[in-house]
C-alpha cells in the first residue's frame, strides 16, 4: 500500500499532473474552471441586487463552479448539485479564467445543499456582463 501510494505521487510529479488536493470555502477557482450563472447572466437586471463596492466593483456574484468540461451533460449534471433553488431555462456560461483575467477573482464558496456554489468578486456589471455565453 505504501509503495502504490509512493509510485502515484511519483508519477504524479514526473508528468506534471497536480497531486489531488481538496479545495475548501476560502480558496480561489483556478483558472479553467466552468462557472454557471443562473437567469439571463448578460443583462442588468441579473445584478439589480448584488453588493458593491465604492469603486462599483461586484461582490459576492453568486455562481456555480467546477473543475469540468463545458458539455451539456456536465452543466446539467453541475446545476444538479445545487439543492436551494429551481433553475429555470436561462443561464449563463463562462471560465474563471475571464473573471482572472479581468482583475475579478473567483472563490469556494460551498453552501449547505450548493456543494459547488462560488462568489465573483472585482468585475463591474459591464465586466460581468460581457464574460457570458
Amino acid at each position: 500500500m505504501k509503495n502504490t501510494i509512493l509510485t502515484a505521487a511519483l508519477l504524479t510529479c514526473l508528468l506534471g499532473l497536480p497531486f489531488s488536493a481538496v479545495a475548501r470555502n476560502g480558496d480561489p477557482a483556478p483558472k479553467g474552471w466552468l462557472l454557471i450563472r443562473s437567469g439571463v447572466a448578460n443583462d442588468n437586471n441579473n445584478y439589480g441586487k448584488e453588493d458593491s463596492d465604492s469603486n462599483g466593483k461586484l461582490q459576492g456574484v453568486s455562481v456555480l463552479c467546477a473543475d469540468t468540461s463545458e458539455t451539456a451533460v456536465n452543466v446539467t449534471n453541475l446545476i444538479g448539485t445545487d439543492g436551494t433553488r429551481v433553475w429555470g431555462p436561462n443561464r449563463g456560461i463562462a471560465r474563471a479564467s475571464t473573471v482572472i483575467n479581468l482583475g475579478g477573482n473567483v472563490v469556494i464558496d460551498a453552501l449547505q445543499n450548493n456543494p459547488n456554489h462560488c462568489l465573483i468578486n472585482g468585475l463591474t456589471v459591464s465586466q460581468i456582463k460581457g464574460i457570458w455565453h
